[in-house]
């Protein structure tokens, strides 16, 4: 636990490079849930549909996203639910609006109960956006392709140096026409009582089916170009260890991020 409250003090500091995009922290909450008997997934967008006029009205800043398991090595959960907020500020006073106003809107507003699914657990995280190779949204992909790793810091790692590298790496990715994609760390905040076994979950997303389909055929000449480069060395400096790919189809379902 001692190296997860580093890495906390670590990505307190931002580093940027120029020509690359700027790297920032969001806050994130993640529900782990499984379909009530006889329900499935219009089941849970129509329940999940109603915040987002509560959202609204209530001017706050909040999207979620529906992770839902494509190649999952374990699939203990049929659906994870993910939330983000632009800042730690704008997630207490989403959470506060939810426990004390919700519940009168949603009776006002004839909101049924959520039968859906039931959720085991949920946590919260410090999202870091270290690489973002974006592209126009009307080329993007409603439902995207998202991998998961969960990885293990070297007792030596330095996360201000690693991210660094990530901005290199963006740089790198960008020349040599590799867009549509983006990575992202999350680190532990609240809800996650024991040593989890990891130090920070690597996500990897892609705007769209074509941008993952141009890194598979480009696969063999990136990796040769990061290893010419020194990234892959330089990152095992940090990074001891990643655990193989679950995908998940990532689903936005509403935004009012301002």
């Amino acid at each position: 636990m001692k190296r997860i409250f580093t890495l906390l003090i670590f990505f307190g500091s931002i580093s940027v490079v120029s020509e690359t995009s700027e790297q920032y922290i969001h806050r994130s909450e993640f529900f782990f849930c499984n379909y009530n008997e006889g329900k499935n997934y219009n089941d849970l967008l129509a329940e999940q549909a109603p915040y987002e006029d509560f959202l609204k009205e209530y001017d706050l800043q909040y999207n979620r996203i529906n992770l839902t398991p494509i190649w999952d090595n374990e699939q203990e959960y049929d659906y994870v639910m993910w939330g983000n907020w632009p800042t730690g500020q704008d997630q207490y006073t989403e959470w506060g609006a939810y426990m004390n106003d919700y519940p009168e809107w949603a009776e006002k507003n004839g909101v049924p109960s959520q039968v859906a699914g039931k959720c085991k657990s949920t946590s919260s995280m410090r999202f870091h956006s270290v690489l973002r190779l974006r592209i126009p949204m009307e080329e993007r992909d409603e439902r995207i392709f998202t991998d998961w790793r969960t990885c293990k810091l070297t007792d030596d790692a330095d996360i201000s140096e690693l991210k660094a590298l990530y901005a290199k790496q963006e740089k790198l990715a960008k020349d040599f026409g590799l867009n549509g994609w983006g990575v992202s760390f999350f680190t532990p905040y609240r809800g996650i009582q024991d040593d989890p076994g990891w130090d920070l979950i690597m996500m990897t997303h892609w705007y769209n089916a074509e941008s993952r389909v141009n890194m598979i055929s480009s696969y063999r000449d990136y990796t040769d170009l990061l290893r010419e480069s020194g990234i892959y060395e330089e990152r095992s400096k940090h990074i001891d260890s990643c655990s193989g790919a679950n995908t998940y189809q990532g689903h936005m379902v509403y935004n009012t991020h301002k």
